[in-house]
């Protein structure tokens, strides 16, 4: 044995040098045939074709691994857009519950008088909740205990000055289209006397023209001054009647306005008497 060789095994020492040999041709053969059965799968189409359909699966898995983050991150991004939407429901909703609350107590059935809210939030008077509660600890709406708690409405307060504030508004607009009615009227009542003063002027023209036309009537040349005193008493009618038209006219705009004026004062005493005048 050479320095080369490889040290033998116990069973090896024990065979026959034909033994040893055909030991040998069949470790080659079992390496052919593995590498020939390698080639074979490298060579079958369905091999690889399984291959490439374990490749396709994993770009497939990655396209929707990929559309799915894209869906998430839209997701989010109308998750964000929506949150401010939320917000401005919840602000109408807010409106809408300060327009539902109540301007009159349950008990006494007027406008509030330092109104206070129960832990049911049910609104009444405070004198008349205390008054109440005295006779009955529970809530006078929905027979709830209150345990003596009463808070003043706030909201409710706020209702009421801005209903003051829209029935101070309402007052004070019927107060100018009453004043303005009032001028319209004077100036009306103005002309309808400028133009009585006229119409008296025009007839004592008449009066001159009839006397002097009958003294001048065989003087043909006094009929000049006679046809001068007709176009001035002309002038002076058309004038005496347009006057009459206008003062008519803001007559009558006058009264429209008087008239508006005093619907628009009966809407505001129904919106004054839904709340108390004395703070």
């Amino acid at each position: 044995m050479s320095d080369y060789d490889e040290p033998k095994t116990p069973f090896q020492e024990f065979q026959t040098p034909e033994q040893e040999s055909k030991s040998q041709q069949g470790e080659i053969a079992k390496t052919t045939r593995k590498r020939t059965l390698d080639e074979d799968e490298d060579e079958d189409p369905e091999n690889q074709c399984s291959k490439l359909d374990v490749v396709a699966k994993k770009s497939t898995a990655r396209k929707l691994e990929f559309e799915r983050t894209e869906e998430e991150a839209v997701e989010k991004e109308d998750g964000v857009a929506k949150k401010p939407t939320a917000r401005k429901l919840e602000f109408e909703r807010s409106a809408e519950e300060d327009d539902a609350l109540p301007l009159a107590c349950s008990i006494c059935r007027k406008p509030f008088l330092d109104p206070i809210v129960t832990r049911c939030y049910h609104y009444f008077c405070k004198h008349c909740a205390l008054k109440h509660h005295e006779k009955n600890v529970n809530c006078f709406v929905c027979d709830k205990p209150t345990l003596g708690f009463f808070k003043t409405a706030v909201k409710v307060k706020k209702k009421i000055a801005k209903v003051r504030e829209k029935a101070q508004a309402m007052v004070k607009e019927v107060s100018t289209m009453v004043a303005k009615a009032a001028v319209m009227m004077k100036n009306a009542n103005a002309m309808s006397a400028e133009s009585a003063e006229i119409v008296e002027e025009v007839e004592t023209m008449v009066e001159m023209v009839e006397t002097y036309g009958a003294e001048s009537a065989e003087d043909p040349s006094s009929w000049d001054s006679v046809v001068r005193m007709v176009e001035n008493m002309e002038e002076a009618a058309a004038d005496a009647r347009e006057m009459a038209e206008k003062a008519a006219e803001m007559i009558q705009v006058a009264n429209a306005t008087t008239e508006t004026a005093r619907a628009a004062m009966a809407k505001a005493l129904m919106v004054m008497k839904k709340v108390k005048w004395n703070r």
